[in-house]
């Protein structure tokens, strides 16, 4: 598992923000959502496509080898803890995803592992409740259960669209990798659910190659129920999307939307950077589906990170594509470009939001640190389709450092840092990004933090 496998106090910052950001202030209310001891890290969140104030997110809790759920009613200034079950005997937990659907419904899912003195079982599960306060059902089969299979970082995604033929479906994309004398291989899969998550469809392969190494899946939905799913070939081939107009039963060919410039020099795969030397930091494309009825609706967007043009820093990059798939933007990188001093920007999240067709964009940012060591989780966002992208905006008045004496670590032993991604969800002209944070290293550890940020923030 990529991902580590293993109420809240709103705090108000009024700051000056750090050299490159233009002198944009980052003074919003930053909100710690998870307040739990030990390493949180690998953030989700959704927003309910009907009520925007009800927000469900989630975490690694490397204290207690399981996933975290956190929940909030008004609009992000207030969670309190979810309390997801697991199945029993599950030995660990890891990898979250969350989502809403357009009745209210919550889904919160993870990889389960239960370890026995010879091998370990990987699993599948999406737990649901009919809303906020109501309790959660565990269903009693998983989504995916393959003997001798290692089942690694699931997306999730929900048909909202009342105009589509298959509202409310559920759908769950996972890699599915074989370990073969010492060797992986991982093809992307997906499944879905027309009952709330009871039972799922047979899995059906996404990606062509079945015998490579796909992974990081992502899924989107339009309106007309046309599903689309990015992916990552690990094994430097790029970034790639696909897309299915029978409700996730078949899919095309893969697309490719970038080759990916940056080699990788960490192992297995991945890129190693000052801010996060250990576990390399990968694209983690994410698919956003404008079903605005603005100028762009229909556009189909990936942003991910790749190495930037002299090939010693990590950037942000966006392509997009029209509801056939016919590239209209290739490869355009989404922070601003780097002056004398290179910085690093990673773990990219992104959403469109479906009442303005305004694409977002959150990632990690060392710009004003010239060691790179120090990040600031940071947005921007565009209006013109993914052409022009505002100055970033910090989301953390603070910077975090993973490299700071007791960071991150798993029972002491295996450093996760940031993780493997980080979230965001879009709606109604707000952004929630939710992301690990380091400011409460010396009580809690690393905690999740969010913030709402709107065109408002971008103003001078």
């Amino acid at each position: 598992m990529k991902g580590s496998i293993v109420g809240a106090a709103l705090l108000a910052v009024a700051v000056l923000a750090s050299p490159g950001l233009g002198g944009v202030r980052p003074d919003r209310v930053q909100v710690d959502v998870s307040k739990l001891r030990g390493t949180q890290s690998e953030t989700t969140i959704a927003v309910d496509p009907s009520n925007p104030s009800v927000l469900l997110a989630g975490s690694n809790n490397a204290r207690s080898l399981h996933v975290a759920g956190y929940s909030s009613t008004d609009g992000g200034a207030t969670w309190t803890g979810a309390h997801v079950p697991v199945p029993a005997g599950s030995d660990l937990t890891g990898d979250p995803i969350a989502a809403i659907d357009r009745a209210g419904r919550q889904y919160f899912g993870y990889i389960s592992v239960l370890q026995t003195s010879r091998t370990a079982r990987f699993e599948l599960y999406v737990p649901s409740r009919a809303g906020p306060t109501a309790p959660w059902s565990l269903p009693s089969q998983p989504v995916e259960s393959v003997p001798g299979t290692f089942d690694d970082k699931p997306a999730i995604a929900v048909d909202d669209s009342a105009t589509s033929p298959h509202v409310n479906r559920v759908y769950v994309a996972w890699s599915r990798v074989v370990i073969s004398a010492g060797t992986g291989v991982g093809a992307i899969y997906l499944a879905h659910s027309d009952d709330a998550g009871a039972t799922w469809s047979s899995p059906v392969a996404v990606s062509d190659r079945l015998r490579s190494f796909d992974s990081y899946p992502t899924i989107d939905v339009a309106r007309d129920g046309t599903v689309y799913i990015g992916f990552w070939n690990a094994l430097g081939r790029g970034v790639y999307l696909d897309t299915s107009h029978d409700g996730g039963d078949t899919f095309g060919p893969d697309v490719l939307v970038d080759p990916i410039r940056g080699n990788s020099n960490c192992s297995p795969t991945g890129i190693s950077i000052a801010a996060q030397p250990v576990n390399c930091v990968r694209p983690n494309p994410i698919v956003s589906v404008d079903n605005s009825a603005g100028p762009f609706a229909g556009r189909v967007y990936v942003t991910y990170g790749d190495t930037g043009v002299r090939g010693r820093e990590q950037d942000v990059f966006v392509a997009a594509f029209d509801p056939a798939l016919r590239l209209l933007l290739r490869r355009h990188q989404v922070n601003p470009r780097d002056g004398a001093v290179r910085s690093d920007q990673f773990w990219p999240a992104s959403g469109a939001d479906p009442s303005t067709g305004f694409l977002w964009t959150c990632f990690y940012d060392t710009r004003g640190d010239r060691l790179r060591r120090r990040a600031w989780y940071s947005c921007s966002r565009s209006l013109d389709g993914g052409v022009k992208w505002a100055v970033p905006v910090h989301a953390a008045s603070v910077p975090s450092n993973e490299r700071a004496r007791g960071a991150d670590s798993v029972h002491g032993k295996f450093k996760r840092e940031y993780g493997d991604y980080e979230g965001l969800a879009v709606a109604a002209g707000i952004a929630h990004p939710v992301w690990t944070d380091t400011r409460r290293l010396r009580t809690l550890r690393e905690e999740v933090y969010t913030t709402t940020l709107s065109d408002a923030s971008f103003r001078r």
